[in-house]
Order: C-alpha cells, then structure tokens, then sequence
C-alpha cells in the first residue's frame, strides 16, 4: 500500500473494507485508511470470494467483519461492521451477499 509518502503492507486479515474513488481506493483497516492507486474492479478480481464481497459499486467488505444487516427501501439495505461502520448494500448485490452470510 502507499499513503503517497511511503509504502507498507496492509495485511489482508486487517482489511475491514475498501472504497472506490476514481482510480483510487481507499482501504480501511483496524490502523486505519490507506490510499492506494488502483481500480476497485481489478482488486475485487485479487480479492478471496470467500471473504470479501462487492457489496456496491463503490464498495467492498470483508465479510468476517460484517455483525448485522439492516433492511431498508426499495431493496436497498446497510450492513453494520463490528467496529460501528454503517456501509450501504444496493439492491443489485444484496441477493449474492445475503447467500454468502448464510442471511
């Protein structure tokens, strides 16, 4: 990972979840958020399906840190991480994401 200051790894097993931001990502981990220079598409494609999901198309998470998952409008619903985070789950992944938390 670089922070544009210098490079460190990030194990995977720290990552909570990752935001798109162009040609960018954003990867929040327990020691906090890193930018990296990289498309989410390509990093969903390197990432174990077992354990991370798209659940947006600006969004991955990793499921072990996902504790619940909220229904809300139109299909639409919010997991909530372990840690607080409310992340947005759209309607077009939530069926997928719902058979991989056994919901």
């Amino acid at each position: 990972m670089s922070d544009n200051r210098s490079l460190f790894p990030v194990p995977l097993s720290e990552v909570r979840w990752i935001e798109a931001d162009r040609n960018y990502v954003h990867i929040h981990s327990g020691n906090g958020t890193h930018r990296m220079r990289e498309r989410i598409g390509h990093l969903e494609t390197l990432l174990d399906p077992g354990r991370f999901a798209r659940i947006h198309r600006s969004t991955i998470v990793n499921l072990d840190c996902v504790r619940e998952l909220q229904s809300w409008f139109s299909g639409d619903a919010v997991l909530l991480l372990d840690d607080g985070t409310r992340l947005g789950l759209s309607r077009s992944y939530r069926d997928a994401v719902e058979r991989r938390l056994k919901v």
